[in-house]
């Protein structure tokens, strides 16, 4: 199988709406969840479109001499343009390494919009917070990139039972196949260079690499954690406890941390795309709101690694978690996260998920046993 294939994501059809609107568009998301090849593929869907190659423009801010010239003055980005008299096209990955990404955004939309469009990347919406400030309100849209679905990881493999992922009646050999690989994406997860490795023992150290690059040392830049143990520990557990309710003095008891550095360390991990909250469903929006929360992680390659668990799904103790994490990451593709919900009575009766489209409010109960394939909404 090639690498070097750029297979195309979901999200861009979302995004393909904006490209010819004076907007800067922003990709967020976790490193490696594939936001450099998303720039590229928006780069091939602008010459489709028929812009020439000459307006088109990738940058990438990892390259000191191109981050100096644009850290030295916004106005640097308009000697690359070579035609002044046509629309140009800037792809820039990385932007939060700009000293002031802020007033380079700002100064570029209101001064040079009808003569440059902006496409950006940048890595933690925590780091783009700090930097952007409030100052591109009414001047950007924002989308978040997200690790591999399920059908976008079979359209990576290339397998040819794709055709058969929407229809429901699917013959015993394809779906004895889905289950085979639908295992592996619940032991791997998403993330694409994961996915396009063959061997499993190399998915396992790409996944050992993530976890100690990004969540133990650059998500510990990004929030300046001083107890890095303290902060592992509590990392571990969280991902052990995704599905299940979220007690932060039972957690500050635990781990002998206080409810408010407790608090700190699930905001910074949800700035930076490793977990999501749902709350229970209630009509009172203050009663919604004050209950305790489920979380869930973002990729379930990187919860196996960090719980170092990699034992087949059929063999462990947290299948059930495992795959209503895998339901929530599949209820995201269609269902922004904010009208993701549970219900839990006062008896402790729950429904897993309570979701809210178009106008209509689903319940649905996840159990993990002997399926043909999960179809969604």
């Amino acid at each position: 199988m090639s690498k070097n294939i750029l297979y195309p994501r979901k999200i861009q059809r979302e995004i393909n709406e904006w490209l010819f609107k004076d907007e800067v568009i922003i990709l967020n998301g976790s490193r490696q969840a594939g936001k450099t090849s998303l720039l590229k593929l928006l780069q091939d869907e602008l010459k489709r479109e028929k812009i020439e190659e000459e307006q088109i423009f990738y940058l990438d801010l990892e390259d000191f001499e191109i981050l100096n010239d644009l850290n030295s003055s916004p106005k640097n980005i308009l000697n690359y343009v070579k035609s002044k008299n046509k629309k140009n096209y800037f792809l820039i990955d990385e932007i939060q390494y700009l000293d002031n990404p802020s007033n380079f955004l700002k100064y570029l939309y209101d001064e040079h919009r009808s003569e440059i469009k902006l496409i950006v990347t940048g890595s933690s919406s925590l780091e783009l917070k700090a930097k952007l400030q409030d100052a591109l309100v009414g001047r950007k849209i924002a989308f978040a990139v997200a690790p591999l679905c399920f059908e976008e990881f079979l359209q990576f493999k290339q397998v040819e039972i794709l055709d058969y992922y929407y229809r429901k009646n699917i013959p015993l050999p394809i779906r004895i196949k889905f289950k085979k690989l639908l295992d592996e994406y619940l032991l791997f997860g998403g993330m694409p260079k994961v996915v396009l490795t063959e061997n499993d023992e190399a998915k396992k150290t790409l996944l050992k690499n993530y976890v100690s690059d990004y969540i133990n040392k650059d998500i510990r830049s990004i929030g300046k954690i001083g107890n890095l143990l303290k902060f592992n520990q509590l990392v571990k557990v969280l991902a052990n406890q995704t599905g299940n309710l979220l007690n932060i003095n039972e957690l500050s008891n635990t781990l002998d941390i206080s409810r408010q550095e407790i608090e700190n360390y699930l905001n910074l991990l949800e700035y930076t795309y490793v977990l999501d909250k749902t709350f229970p469903y209630y009509k009172n929006l203050r009663s919604q709101i004050t209950k305790m929360p489920k979380i869930y992680l973002f990729d379930l390659g990187i919860r196996n690694q960090i719980l170092n668990n990699f034992t087949g799904i059929n063999n462990r103790s947290d299948n059930g978690n495992l795959f209503e994490n895998f339901i929530y990451l599949e209820l995201r593709q269609s269902v922004s996260k904010e009208n993701i919900y549970f219900y839990r009575t006062i008896h402790k009766a729950e429904i897993d998920f309570v979701f809210e489209k178009n106008g209509v409010v689903y319940p649905l109960e996840v159990k993990y046993k002997n399926f043909n394939k999960v179809s969604l909404l």
